[in-house]
């Protein structure tokens, strides 16, 4: 058989067991042919044969984001970016400058705002936002995605009064017994939900999320979610119209209710798996507590920060037993959104259950984030087979913070030295749009634990670079049991391939978070070039 396209004189980073590093490899339709030497791989070429000199620069297998939610990504490019401000008053300007263009009435949306590194150090109250308007509704989401603030419309639309009892795991916070505007966990995702997008909106959004992950060289991502069961409609929609480029394994859960949508796939008669390669139901998910850098998330000690708090719980042990254990029987791969350590805690303890009451061939349950997780969880994750699915990129973006919050803890949070030795498999997510999508980030924060300010965060779980890669990769296949298929550079494998602007693999660790995608080749086609004067 003769190649389509050969690459020669790279570094191709295959990601295999091995870790091989090849000088070329050649393409024959939507697979890969072969790797290897350079003369050896031109061998296989024809006078038709498309030839591409790497110059040393690395060709590796696309990135699989194992946890990201591409809605909310995609519908935050629509909503007002407060990620920037950095006083209370920058933000208010922002949301008052859109406001001004959008019709009496109509929600106005801004998303990223942390009040931790807000001059004032506060979070934003509906004292606030009625200065950019009392006629419009508005909500403001935290970076965590877990707590936003509202005006009093806002509240108003959606009938929540002083008197409104809190949500099982989420509070209307108050102060002097008034609301505030600040919505916890499940207050916030069922809050959202009277300001959602249109589908019109939804999709407009996932097409420009699609485009930013191909230039990150992003060809898979395992969607954990959006708002209400419509969700996963509108990205099935998406991928088969040709809006969402990449392959997609969709988690089955929803930010708001998601027993019930859990309920509802069951009833189906649907199960983890169902689909083709561009679309695929993948595991029943459920949200067990909240956010690391909220922080809500629930521990087994207090935090630090507060010695009163130890965060929230959207579910007890039985319900989540209940609703994931079924599941489990009917053939559904199951996972949870499980930061603190008493949230890992207690998935373990149903995926333990499950495995006892009817052992899979495949268990390959997964853990959400896995925030903290001690040499103790460690070890019931590596006797049950389960795959957690850190954020590294969460080290940089929310790392000094958690010092500040978690103390020690710091030094089993997102553990990768702890998952290696002996190896447990995990596939890592950027939950964009928490953090940035950008791989290059979460590999740099996993090498150097290091944060924005550059404070080493856990220093003792730092990672070696080719391991990192490998998670990012065939870790991703792994944990959709997609492995025979992608997440390599293997021959008869999918053709899923990036080409960086230099060696990866000689890139100093400080230097990781400014590289670049030049090409991004899904199925053996080319779906992204950067834009420049030597584009290919």
């Amino acid at each position: 058989m003769h190649a389509d396209k050969i690459f020669i004189n790279g570094e191709i980073v295959t990601a295999d067991e091995h870790f091989h590093v090849y000088d070329a490899l050649a393409v024959q339709g939507r697979s890969i042919l072969k790797t290897g030497k350079n003369d050896e791989i031109m061998k296989t070429a024809s006078a038709h044969t498309e030839v591409v000199d790497l110059k040393g620069r690395t060709l590796m297998p696309g990135f699989i984001d194992a946890h990201v939610h591409l809605e909310l990504y995609g519908t935050n490019v629509l909503g007002v970016n407060c990620k920037k401000p950095r006083t209370i008053p920058e933000v208010l300007k922002a949301l008052t400058e859109r406001a001004a263009e959008t019709a009496e009435g109509q929600w106005v949306r801004g998303w990223g705002y942390n009040q931790n590194e807000l001059a004032e150090n506060r979070h934003l109250t509906r004292w606030d936002l009625d200065k950019v308007s009392t006629s419009h509704p508005i909500i403001v989401v935290r970076t965590c995605g877990h707590i936003s603030c509202v005006n009093t419309k806002a509240l108003e639309m959606a009938g929540i009064e002083e008197t409104t009892p809190d949500p099982v795991g989420g509070s209307y916070h108050k102060i002097n017994g008034q609301l505030s505007g600040l919505l916890l966990e499940a207050a916030h995702m069922t809050v959202f939900q009277h300001a959602d997008y249109s589908e019109e909106e939804v999709l407009h959004g996932l097409a420009l999320a699609s485009q930013d992950f191909l230039s990150y060289g992003i060809t898979s991502v395992h969607d954990a979610g959006g708002y209400g069961m419509k969700h996963i409609r509108y990205l099935q929609q998406a991928v088969q119209q040709g809006i969402v480029k990449q392959r997609v394994y969709a988690l089955y859960g929803s930010l708001s209710n998601a027993p019930e949508m859990v309920r509802a796939g069951l009833e189906s008669g649907i199960s983890t798996g169902l689909g083709d390669e561009w679309f695929k139901i993948g595991p029943a998910k459920l949200f067990i507590d909240g956010s690391s850098s909220g922080p809500t998330c629930r521990t087994r000690e207090p935090y630090n920060s507060n010695p009163e708090d130890r965060g929230m719980l959207y579910i007890t042990q039985d319900q989540l037993d209940g609703s994931l254990l079924e599941a489990h029987h009917r053939g559904w791969q199951i996972t949870a959104h499980a930061m603190g350590d008493e949230a890992v805690d207690m998935m373990l303890h149903t995926i333990e259950r499950a495995l006892d009451q009817a052992p899979a061939a495949i268990p390959r349950h997964r853990i959400e984030h896995a925030g903290i997780a001690p040499s103790d969880l460690v070890e019931r994750i590596r006797n049950t087979g389960a795959v957690p699915i850190p954020n590294p990129s969460f080290l940089y973006e929310f790392g000094d913070g958690y010092e500040k919050d978690y103390g020690e803890r710091i030094n089993h949070m997102f553990p990768l030295k702890s998952y290696s030795d002996p190896y447990i498999p995990y596939a890592i997510g950027s939950d964009s749009p928490i953090t940035t999508p950008n791989p290059f980030y979460g590999l740099y924060a996993a090498v150097t634990r290091r944060s924005k300010s550059g404070r080493i965060i856990g220093e003792n779980q730092t990672a070696p670079l080719e391991e990192v890669i490998r998670a990012y990769t065939w870790g991703g296949a792994y944990a959709s049991q997609e492995e025979h298929r992608k997440g390599t550079l293997e021959p008869g494998k999918a053709a899923d391939l990036i080409l960086l602007n230099r060696s990866i693999m000689k890139c100093p660790a400080s230097e990781l978070p400014d590289m670049q995608v030049e090409m991004t080749i899904l199925n053996g086609k080319t779906v992204y070039t950067l834009q420049k004067e030597d584009v290919y």
